[in-house]
Parts: structure tokens; C-alpha cells; sequence
């Protein structure tokens, strides 16, 4: 596929790896190939209320499995069937509160098992306007066609609707320290005082991958950081393994954040720009001390958001990541261990 080369010296193929007539986002995949194909697995919306560039927009999502023969080039299977995930949905649902789908897979494997965390999304209203609450969920199995769930493995205390929205986007910790894995989750909070939703990142223990998280702290909040670009919201994407990229014990990951929401001509509100930077991050504690002071990927062709969702280590210096470019389609971009180092080694210097 013909490439073309981005800002901070990244390859950027020109064609899309998935692409449908509806919006798709958020591709995952399992790292191993089964029979000769990789199988992943992508978010796609079957209905969208209003415009992803406009707080209070509202998507109903359906997960579908994907294969491809090289990483590049994805072609729908069918849908993601998960055992036992019917009774959780009611189980997790309450009165005014809307299921609209499962969305944002993260795929991770353990002893030839794998494991799929995914959001289970619902919306409530919430001083008049619709308010998304989230479950992290897990489901596993030897395949990807005979997934079992259990209980999610994060849930939002409802009674704090309102300070913190639940839990999504898994990004998981490839460092286990002391028989534990911490790993960092997107979560939020509305502010009342601002009349607006931030999306902030947790840090989340478990001694057991298969059994409920410990919901740690907040090690990441976007009003209380010192660059423009990550002021509006932030996700955790992907932490890379310590033998593709790390820096003086901590590890090196990719951070999707978006700058402040601004008001427009019609008195309405739109959402600034999501773009990709790098973080560092303590496996040991799950804090990020630093994220780069500018972004790592602006897409030229994103209107209002460039995100994240997975990485494809192709050898120990070059690797393929995985974005969605306006919640429409799913872009490659190929990238250099040296490249990032160079990053942020410039970046940690200013």
C-alpha cells in the first residue's frame, strides 16, 4: 500500500484499512494469526444522533470480527457473538438508563486464552442533557467465536453519576510487578460549574485479569494539564512492550487527548481537536508523569479527531498503529522505535 510521510517523520498509508458506509472506529486485534490471518475486531455505528464534533452527539454501536491476511487490509467476518452478555446488560441496567451497544474492544492473551475488555455503554439524562455511563467488560475464551463474559470488570458507582462516568478504553500494562497488572482506563466527570464532560485516565489493579479491577486513583486529568492540546479529554490508547520503547523504568505509551471545547457563532458548543501524543507510565504505581508537551499524530485529512486504538510490533525497531480519523474509518501509520525516541527526547528537553 502507497505511504506518505506525516509530521515527526511517521508513514502514513493513504488508503484506509477499514472502511464501510457507516462509521467505524476502534479496531483491535489479536496479536497471534490463526491459520494464516490475524482476526481483530472493530466498533461500528449503526446509528448516530447528531455530530462527533458537537458535545451531546449520541452513537448505537455493534462489534463485528474482522480478518486480514497482512494487518493492512481488513474485511468484515461477522458479528461478535459473546455468551452470557444479554443477562449482564440488564443485570448493569437501570431505570432511565439507555443500552447503546458495546463499543471500544481491547484484546489482550494469557496462556493461549483470549481476553476481550470492552465498554458497555449506556446513557442517562443528567441535569437535562444525555450523560454516558460505562462499564468496562471482559469476555474470554480460545477464540474469538466462543467468548464467555463474566462480570464486568469495572463498574461506575451510580451513586456518583455525575463525578465519575465509568470506565472504558483499556489500555493494558504488558509489566506484571508483584504478582499484580496495573493498567489505565478512561473514565470522567461533569463539571457543573462549566456545564461540560471531561474525559480523565484511571489507574486500575488486578491480581486477577479475569476477576473485578481495583479502581486505584486518577492519574490524569485534563483541566489540571499544563499543554492546550490535552485540556479538552483524555484516553489511554496503547502501552508498547519494554523491548520496542521505554525510558528509565518507566514505559512509553500512546495517549489520545483533545483540546478545550469552544464556543461557536451560534452560541453552541464544538468539541476541539483529538490527537495522538506519547506518555510515560509507571507500572509499578499506574502514574503517567509526563505526556509530550505536543501531539505525535494529527491526521491531514481529521476534521475533529485522530485516535488511537491499537499497535501491530512488526520487529524490535518498526511497528504499525492503529487510528480512527473522525469516527469514520480505521487509518495505519507506520512507526520507528528511533522516531519516538527522538520525540521524546526533544519533547522532555523543552
Amino acid at each position: 500500500m502507497e505511504k506518505r510521510e506525516i509530521q515527526n517523520n511517521i508513514l502514513m498509508y493513504k488508503k484506509p484499512i477499514y472502511k464501510k458506509d457507516h462509521p467505524v472506529m476502534a479496531l483491535a486485534f489479536y496479536k497471534k494469526k490463526i491459520n494464516g490471518k490475524y482476526h481483530g475486531i472493530v466498533r461500528e455505528i449503526v446509528k448516530r444522533e447528531g455530530d462527533v464534533g458537537i458535545p451531546g452527539f449520541v452513537d448505537r454501536s455493534i462489534l463485528y470480527i474482522l480478518e486480514s491476511s497482512n494487518g493492512l487490509e481488513w474485511k468484515q467476518k461477522t458479528e461478535l457473538k459473546i455468551k452470557g452478555i444479554e443477562k449482564i446488560i440488564q443485570e448493569s441496567k437501570l431505570d432511565n438508563m439507555e443500552f447503546i451497544g458495546l463499543e471500544d474492544p481491547t484484546i489482550w492473551e494469557n496462556n493461549g486464552i483470549i481476553h476481550v475488555y470492552f465498554t458497555i455503554a449506556y446513557i442517562k439524562k443528567f441535569l437535562g442533557q444525555p450523560y454516558s455511563i460505562y462499564y468496562l467488560g471482559h469476555a474470554q475464551g480460545k477464540t474469538l467465536q466462543e467468548l464467555v463474559a463474566p462480570k464486568p470488570v469495572l463498574a461506575p458507582k451510580l451513586e456518583m453519576i455525575g463525578e465519575i462516568s465509568g470506565f472504558k478504553e483499556a489500555a493494558i500494562s504488558p509489566v506484571l510487578t508483584n504478582n499484580k497488572r496495573i493498567n489505565l482506563t478512561e473514565s470522567g466527570y461533569f463539571d457543573k460549574v462549566q456545564s461540560e464532560s471531561f474525559s480523565t485516565i484511571i489507574a486500575a489493579e488486578a491480581s486477577d485479569m479475569t476477576k473485578p479491577w481495583k479502581f486505584l486513583k486518577t492519574v490524569a486529568d485534563p483541566q489540571k494539564m499544563k499543554y492546550e492540546w490535552i485540556q479538552g479529554h483524555l484516553s489511554p490508547a496503547y502501552i508498547f512492550e519494554p523491548d520496542f520503547i521505554r525510558h528509565k523504568g518507566l514505559l512509553v505509551g500512546i495517549v489520545n487527548g483533545r483540546s478545550p471545547t469552544k464556543l461557536i457563532d451560534s452560541g453552541s458548543k464544538m468539541y476541539g481537536k483529538f490527537k495522538v501524543g506519547l506518555m510515560l507510565f509507571n507500572p509499578e504505581t499506574g502514574e503517567i508523569p509526563w505526556i509530550s508537551p505536543i501531539p505525535l499524530i494529527d491526521d491531514p485529512d481529521a476534521r475533529t479527531i485522530t485516535f488511537a486504538s491499537d499497535f501491530m510490533q512488526l520487529d524490535d525497531e518498526k511497528g504499525i498503529l492503529y487510528a480512527h480519523v473522525d469516527d469514520s474509518f480505521v487509518r495505519a501509520y507506520e512507526i520507528n522505535a528511533k522516531d519516538l525516541k527522538k520525540f521524546m527526547m526533544r519533547s522532555l528537553r523543552n
